[in-house]
Formats: C-alpha cells, sequence, structure tokens
C-alpha cells in the first residue's frame, strides 16, 4: 500500500533524520515498505497511549471492555468489536474515534491528538501494528509511579557552581542560594536585596517563635547586624531554637496536619479532657529536636518501642486526634460498623496526606484514579490499625490520658470491602504496606522483626503490627521513607516562605504540583536524612540563606520579575505572610506584656459569647459563659482548649481550620469580619486597653492629657508593634487621632477618656497591615 503523499510529508516533519536522504522526487514515488520510516512502538507510540488512553483503558480500567496496555488485549478490541487491524489502518476503528469529524476520543475536555500523533498511529497500523509483549502495561498507575519524581529513592543533585553574576556581587550564602540563583539567571531574573535589620529581626521572632520582638530585643540584633550580617542572623537563629518558644510556634503547625483539638467533633463534641498530652508532646519533641522519623515512629506506635514512656505512648494522640464518637451497644449493628469504619478511615487518610502526602481515601471503594494506590494498599494498611483503638487511660506514669492501643497481641481479621461495603467478607487479607513505595521486603518481614526486636525487652502486648509499619515508613531504602522526607523538607520551607517548593503540601502525587526547584527540593532532603532526620539544622539551612532574607519591598525588586515571574516561582523576592489566627492573638498579648508564659497542661477555656453556641446540640459539659479574662486565659493560643463545635470567633474570622479533617497549607483571606473582629471583639478591646496602660506607663506620665508625652508614647507604640520608630508624617497624624478620640470621649462624661482614646488608638494599631503581616 503507497502512502498518500500528504502523509509522507507528515512523516518527513516527524522523523526528519530518518529521510533526510531522500530526495523529494524519491519521497513523492516511494511506498511505505521501501522508504516509509518504521514505527517503534515503545518510542513512538506508548507515550501517546499513556497520555491519552491509559486513564481509561488500561489496567483494571477498561471503559468499553477496551485495554490499550496490552498487545493481545488492545489487537481483541472491545464492546464494538475490533478496533485495530493490523496492517489496514483505513479499516481500524481506533483511528475513525481519535480523528476526523466523527472523533470522540479522547473525550470531551481532553486534549485531542495531533496531526503528527495520528499519522504516526495511523503507520503504525499499516506497518503491521508491531507491539512487543515486553512492551505490555498491566498496570499503568503503577508504570507511571515507577517514573513520577516523587516515588523514587533519594538521590544527591550536585549543587551548582556559582555563576558569574553571582560570583560579583557574593549574593549566595549557601547551597540552597545556588540552586535559585541559577533558575534566575537562567530566566533573565536577579534577586531582591537583602531586607534591613528591623525587618529582618521580626521576621525572625515570628518565624521561629511566633511572638514580637521586644525593643530591647530589635536593638541588640540591629547592633550585632551593623557588625556582622552572617554572624548576627545565625547567632539569633541558634538563640530562638534553643527558646521554648520554638515548640509552641512550630507545634501549631504540626497540630493542623493531626487535626487534634480538644472534642469529639460529631454531634455531641464531648470534652477531652485528657488530650492534651499528646499536644504536649509534640511541643517538647520538637524543643527536644527529637529525630523526625523517631518523632513519626512513635506517633504510629510509640507504645510499641517504649511502652512505660508517657510520651511515647500520648504520642499515639496522633491516631485518636481526629473526630469520634463511640456508639452505644443499643444502635444497629450497621450504624457501629459504619461508624468504627470512617474513623479508621479518618486515620489512615490522615496518615497518609499528612504524612506521606497522597490521597488515599477515595480507594475506600476503588482504586484510586490516578495513583497507584489499590483498595487492597487500603485495606491492607486499614488492617494495621485494625487490631486496636483510642482509649482514656492511665498512662505509665499514672497519669490519666487519652491514646491509641491494641486490643491484645492477636491481629483482626481484614477484608477488601468492595465498594466499602464491610459486609462483603469475600477477600481475606494479610498485613501489607503501599506497593507504590514498597521495593524490598514485605511487610511480613517487617512485622517479624519488628516481634524479634521487641522480645529484648519483654514480652509485647500488643499486635505490634504498627512498629512494623513505623519501620516501613520510615525506611528510605524499600519502604516510604524518602517521601516522607520530601512531604516534611517542602513542608517546612513552605511555613517560612509562604508556599512550599510543591505547592501542594498534602498531595505528591500524579496529579500534584510539580516542584519549583526539583534539585533543590532533592538535595534538601537527601542532606536532611544524612544529618540524622534534623528539623533544626533544617532550619538554619533555610534562615541563613540569601534568598530568604530578600526584602518585599517594591523599591528592591528587579522590575522584570512580574513581567515574567509575577508569581514568584522563582523567589525573585520576598513575599509577605499574614499572621495565622493563634500567632495575630499572642501578639497582641504580647506587645501589651500581658502574655502568661505557662506552658503544658489542661487547656484553658477563653470567654466566647453565649450567642456563639445557642444553635448547639451539645452533649454533656457545656462551654462557660463565665470564663474570665486573666492571666490564666492569656497563655500562648496554642494552649488554648478546642472544642470542635464551638470554635473561637476571632480565630474563625482569621482563617483557623475547622479541626475536622487534616490541614496542611491554610487558607489566608481578607473578609469584612477579620475587621469586625479587630474593631468589636471584647477580648481585642481589654487587650488594647492594657497596652494602651503600659505606654503611658513606660513613657513616665499619668492619664492626665496635660501631662501626657504624646510624641514619646506613639513612638514607643510603634517600636513595641512594629520593631521601628514612625515617620514624623505617622507621628502627626498619631498625635491628632488620640486627641481627636480624647475630646470625643471627654464629651460623654467617660471616668478616664485619655486612656480610653489610647486604648482606640492601640486598636487600630492592631488592625494594621503591618501589625497583622510580616514583610
Amino acid at each position: 500500500m503507497a502512502f498518500p503523499f500528504i502523509q509522507r510529508v507528515a512523516l518527513l516533519a516527524v522523523f526528519p533524520g530518518l529521510m533526510s536522504s531522500l530526495t523529494f522526487a524519491q519521497e513523492s514515488q516511494s511506498s511505505v515498505g521501501d522508504a516509509s520510516p518504521t514505527i517503534d512502538f515503545v518510542r513512538d507510540l506508548q507515550p501517546i497511549f499513556r497520555v491519552h488512553c491509559y486513564e481509561c483503558h488500561a489496567g483494571t480500567t477498561e471503559e468499553g471492555g477496551l485495554n490499550l496496555g496490552v498487545g493481545t488485549k488492545a489487537i481483541e478490541g472491545g464492546d464494538s468489536g475490533k478496533v485495530i487491524h493490523a496492517g489496514n489502518a483505513r479499516e481500524s476503528l481506533i483511528l475513525d474515534v481519535v480523528s476526523g469529524e466523527d472523533r470522540s476520543m479522547p473525550p470531551e475536555g481532553n486534549e485531542p491528538l495531533s496531526e503528527k500523533q495520528i499519522m504516526l498511529l495511523k503507520a503504525w497500523i499499516d506497518q503491521g501494528a508491531n507491539w512487543p509483549e515486553s512492551a505490555d502495561v498491566v498496570d499503568p498507575k503503577m508504570d507511571l509511579a515507577k517514573r513520577h519524581w516523587a516515588f523514587q529513592r533519594l538521590t544527591q543533585p550536585a549543587v551548582p557552581s556559582p555563576g558569574t553574576n553571582e560570583s560579583n556581587n557574593g549574593w549566595s550564602k549557601g547551597e540552597i542560594d545556588r540552586f535559585i540563583f541559577k533558575r534566575m539567571q537562567a530566566a533573565g531574573l536577579r534577586p531582591s536585596r537583602p531586607a534591613d535589620a528591623r525587618t529582618l529581626v521580626r521576621r525572625l521572632y515570628f518565624d521561629l517563635a511566633g511572638l514580637p520582638p521586644t525593643a530591647e530585643q530589635t536593638i541588640q540584633f540591629v547592633e550585632a547586624h551593623s557588625s556582622n550580617a552572617d554572624d548576627a542572623i545565625k547567632n539569633l537563629v541558634d538563640q530562638l531554637l534553643d527558646s521554648p518558644h520554638y515548640g509552641e510556634r512550630w507545634g501549631r503547625h504540626w497540630l493542623d496536619v493531626a487535626r487534634y483539638a480538644d472534642s469529639d467533633g460529631q454531634e455531641a463534641d464531648m470534652d477531652r479532657p485528657h488530650a492534651y498530652h499528646y499536644r504536649d508532646f509534640v511541643i517538647e519533641a520538637l524543643n527536644d529536636n527529637m529525630p523526625y522519623d523517631q518523632f513519626v515512629r512513635w506517633q504510629i506506635a510509640g507504645d510499641e518501642y517504649e511502652p512505660d514512656n508517657d510520651a511515647a505512648v500520648s504520642a499515639t494522640g496522633f491516631l485518636t486526634a481526629g473526630p469520634s464518637f463511640k456508639l452505644p451497644d443499643t444502635f444497629l449493628e450497621s450504624e457501629r460498623l459504619s461508624n468504627r469504619y470512617n474513623e479508621l478511615d479518618d486515620v489512615i487518610s490522615t496518615l497518609g496526606s499528612g504524612m506521606l502526602g497522597i490521597t488515599v481515601a477515595c480507594a475506600r471503594c476503588h482504586d484510586h484514579k490516578y495513583d497507584a494506590f489499590s483498595a487492597k494498599d487500603y485495606y491492607q494498611l486499614l488492617g494495621v490499625f485494625h487490631s486496636g483503638d483510642r482509649v482514656t487511660d492511665k498512662l505509665p506514669g499514672g497519669e490519666d490520658g487519652f491514646f491509641f492501643r491494641d486490643f491484645d497481641t492477636q491481629r483482626r481479621t481484614t477484608w477488601l470491602f468492595r465498594r466499602s461495603d464491610f459486609y462483603d467478607r469475600e477477600i481475606e487479607l494479610e498485613i501489607g504496606f503501599p506497593a507504590i513505595l514498597s521495593n524490598g521486603p514485605d511487610a511480613a518481614e517487617y512485622w517479624a522483626k519488628a516481634r524479634q526486636d521487641f522480645r529484648k525487652i519483654g514480652a509485647p502486648k500488643s499486635t505490634l503490627q504498627r512498629r512494623a509499619f513505623a519501620e516501613w515508613i520510615t525506611d528510605t531504602e524499600q519502604g516510604g521513607g524518602a517521601l516522607l522526607a520530601r512531604v516534611i523538607v517542602n513542608r517546612v520551607w513552605h511555613h517560612h516562605f509562604g508556599r512550599g517548593l510543591v505547592r501542594t503540601t498534602e498531595d505528591f502525587g500524579v496529579r500534584g504540583d510539580a516542584p519549583t526547584h526539583p534539585q533543590l527540593l532533592e538535595r534538601l532532603t537527601s542532606d536532611f536524612v544524612a544529618d540524622g532526620w534534623d528539623i533544626k539544622s533544617l532550619h538554619r539551612k533555610i534562615l541563613t540563606s540569601a534568598v530568604w532574607r530578600q526584602a518585599s519591598t517594591k523599591e528592591s525588586w528587579d522590575p522584570r520579575g512580574f513581567e515574567s515571574d509575577p508569581s514568584n516561582e522563582l523567589l525573585w523576592r520576598r513575599t509577605p505572610q499574614r499572621l495565622e489566627a493563634e500567632i495575630l492573638r499572642d501578639a497582641m498579648l504580647a506587645v501589651s506584656e500581658t502574655l502568661n508564659p505557662q506552658a503544658s497542661g489542661p487547656g484553658f477555656k477563653p470567654y466566647i459569647a453565649p450567642e456563639a453556641n445557642l444553635a448547639r446540640n451539645i452533649q454533656g459539659e457545656s462551654y462557660p459563659n463565665d470564663a474570665t479574662d486573666d492571666a490564666s486565659t492569656r497563655r500562648r493560643s496554642v494552649y488554648m482548649f478546642h472544642k470542635r463545635l464551638i470554635p473561637y470567633p476571632m480565630f474563625q474570622a482569621f482563617d483557623r481550620p475547622d479541626l475536622m479533617t487534616i490541614c496542611a497549607r491554610r487558607q489566608t483571606t481578607t473578609v469584612a469580619p477579620q475587621a469586625m473582629v479587630i474593631l468589636n471583639d471584647r477580648f481585642v478591646r481589654s487587650v488594647a486597653k492594657d497596652f494602651a496602660r503600659l505606654l503611658i506607663k513606660r513613657s513616665g506620665g499619668v492619664s492626665e492629657p496635660a501631662n501626657l508625652d504624646l510624641k514619646q508614647i506613639v513612638e514607643l507604640a510603634f517600636e513595641t508593634s512594629f520593631a521601628r520608630a514612625p515617620t514624623d508624617a505617622e507621628i502627626e497624624a498619631s498625635i491628632a487621632f488620640i486627641r481627636s478620640q480624647a475630646g470625643s470621649r471627654t464629651g460623654r462624661s467617660e471616668e478616664q477618656p485619655q486612656v480610653e482614646a489610647l486604648a482606640d488608638y492601640c486598636q487600630t494599631l492592631f488592625g494594621l497591615n503591618e501589625f497583622i503581616y510580616v514583610d
């Protein structure tokens, strides 16, 4: 069969090298057999099938009965009959449905095949549709997983050498900057200028401690920075990492992932008076710089590593932190089973997204549509936790605790429930771990080793399945450890920059975002593991880098940045970050010097207006209507008692997550209720008054208008709130506002109009972008 002239011209475009020796005259007269290039299925056709066809026609998904992953099945055809007639493209249905007026595949909404791709398909069929048996893809998702960047074993990319421009201006401070600069240089961009010392000290304190620096701390840093900027930053980073406030600040990030709260949620929302032991474990572990792999292992199976250690047992609160409600035996069996499997689903979904960055919940009903995570993988993972439950009981040291514990040493039978029907119990499953990340020993071998290792300390009281899984998930060579490490490194980067190198911090699967700087992420991750999973060491690398020090002001930018990279993916400038709700509250308390530093222990219940929970159908202990505003309720917000169905209004306005599911990346909105909170909230007003009294006291004045040095007060207020001095215009506007408010309040015969006027002023400072955002 001779190729029509136009078709061979298209083939010329695809294979110019193969046909360069043919003259135009020869090409116009040749046939397929003597001049057309041979189409290689693996090289030329299979990539087309992967992108356009496998989602619906390969593996366990055979829509229309057609499988285009396995050669014999593809040639066999589907419900519409034979679709590939080897040697005769004209009779092949597959050509009709991907081209011409009758095109129906790929389905509407998907990118159609290009003319070149259609010509390749046609030529391949006419040449005999040769399909090597070795090219069969039985499971296309696993085939893709083997090539997907996130599921590979760790490598250590070489650090780029300094570029000419970089060596001239000395911008780079370390390895991180080399990777960043290389991308910027390739895009024709240059980094922004470094931020000034006052900006950096405020940024450092909020990044690591979640609190603003005092005026004295600011002055100390500014002086040190003027002598040696690198040493000043390094020394302050070390100082803040050693502060107990570090664990309180970064513990809140992890508690979002763990969906921690102090009540059950569900309809009754019963209190959990002993859940705080898990929160305290997280904070203390971070302060002690517990290696991250141990941090993870203890949260999965701390009681199976150190059963006599309160912290290790409390760490399993990760598995109990989600919403739950124990149905009494009076409920129907189907309702109790549904509730039980919903709670187990919450555990493994949180573990999947929170630790491994894989969405697994959909596999409860069917194989994951995109990632190689099957329903079998899901129920095998469920089986690891099926033999235990959350309990309220004594910790080894004698205190009451709330943690996870196996029922006994016997593994409970686990089935693969088709379509999540828990009465479908035909397929029994042995212990198993996700195949997508496994490379070596199977789950049974990890389990056998866990039992062998435990015998060194005594007889087990649990199945030790969780310990086996904990070993697998932290194994970088043969288990999930490489992905586990990538996810936490990216998450730390996210909290320092406002966006991760992988933007989808909770989804590293094939449909998640690709990393903006893949080699940098890989280098940081491999170094992180080599350093002993040391999170504080990772902080030091990031915070001493030049890219982190960049200014956010327009005067410091490369003007070409917004033209070529408006979303700042190349990190050519600093993006300001808004304080989280809890840190905003803590900052108000800190500047007013009314923050109670008491750490750990039971959470405090702040005042919440009774009307905020009138519609709640809550059983058990009700939320107090008379909570006092004193030192006991002015502790850091991480120690607040968080009741799921009665959110603290200020936190709700400023995008606190609902605590029902994992939150690896908070939303940041700008809405009217936020301004209303600053203007009308009872707590904000009370703290503003305390701040006003502090400013009066520091200025050496009294509350009488004639005796106050308003200029000094304004300067103190700016230094305390923003770590900088006010401009002349700001001083003038501030004094005019205070006097205006004092005059208005005097006219209303208030007892302390000057104090109230200053409180008005402090309240406005709390509402400024400069207070709520960190540059």
